[in-house]
């Protein structure tokens, strides 16, 4: 078989053009695990005067579960609750407790309920407010957010 020039400079254009995209390509992927921020990073989610969060499945992985708090009169708030590879949901819900009590203060309750859920609740005067899952990196913890 001939090698033509051409074909020979058509090959090597497009190996650089594969080359150059796929970057850009990857950039564009989430992380596996993770989950995606919101579409506005200002946008309050719906406000309520009691949240359960509820985790299920024990950590896979190390990593790190993020919050945000939104007081009715404030600044939203982050939170941030690290997790260990093998912790199980009990635990990690345990580590969630204590954090959002720390971060949030006495115009708010916070408890676990049967081990693996955490209530947050305002106490009289504070108001309505919203919470919002920001990410997860701790592989095979699932995690969801209920008013109630």
């Amino acid at each position: 078989m001939k090698l033509h020039p051409y074909r020979v400079a058509l090959s090597l254009l497009l190996a650089t053009a594969i080359l150059v995209a796929a970057p850009l390509v990857w950039a564009k992927t989430p992380p596996p695990g993770g989950v995606a921020a919101p579409a506005a990073a200002t946008e309050r989610p719906r406000a309520s005067n009691k949240w359960r969060i509820e985790f299920d499945e024990r950590a896979k992985s190390d990593g790190t579960v993020s919050f945000r708090i939104w007081p009715r009169d404030g600044e939203p708030m982050q939170v941030d609750v690290p997790v260990v590879d093998g912790q199980s949901e009990n635990h990690i819900a345990a580590a969630t407790r204590d954090a959002l009590k720390v971060r949030l203060g006495k115009g708010f309750h916070v408890e676990t309920d049967d081990g693996e859920d955490v209530l947050v609740k305002a106490r009289h005067g504070t108001g309505d407010f919203g919470l919002e899952l920001l990410g997860n990196t701790a592989r095979d913890v699932d995690i969801k957010l209920r008013r109630e």
